[in-house]
């Protein structure tokens, strides 16, 4: 586990659990914040998201069809440079189809890649995830 203990390291990481609390709340525009403004996601088994429009209309569709209640574990923060760095992480919670409302463990590798705004902040440019596990049906 590569974890920088310095305020960048720390800024990145609250960006990431930041993420993970706007899934569980399934808010689109607090999940929105976190992302530059020329996203990218790699859904697995699906094209690529690409674009601010997509991406949201992607999380509009996602947490119309899913509930989450997700925890993650930062298993590697690199910092690549001033501007870049790229987190990996391990997440387990539960995955709730709306259309069942039956609750089903679900884990998830994921790997975000970071970049740092001019405003100071880290922001998502690049989320890939896929589960580890078969996950409900829809």
């Amino acid at each position: 586990m590569t974890i920088s203990n310095t305020l960048e390291g720390t800024a990145i990481e609250a960006t990431i659990f930041e993420y993970f609390q706007a899934l569980n709340h399934g808010d689109v525009d607090a999940v929105l914040k976190l992302y530059t403004d020329d996203p990218v996601q790699l859904p697995f088994l699906l094209p690529p998201v690409v674009g601010t429009e997509a991406v949201r209309n992607n999380y509009q569709s996602t947490f119309r069809n899913i509930r989450f209640q997700m925890h993650t574990t930062i298993q590697e923060l690199v910092q690549m440079s001033s501007e870049w760095a790229y987190v990996r992480t391990d997440s387990a919670g539960m995955f709730t189809p709306v259309k069942t409302g039956k609750d089903a463990p679900a884990t998830f590798h994921e790997l975000f890649i970071l970049r740092k705004a001019t405003d100071g902040k880290w922001h998502i440019a690049r989320y890939s995830f896929s589960p580890t596990a078969k996950l409900p049906d829809l």
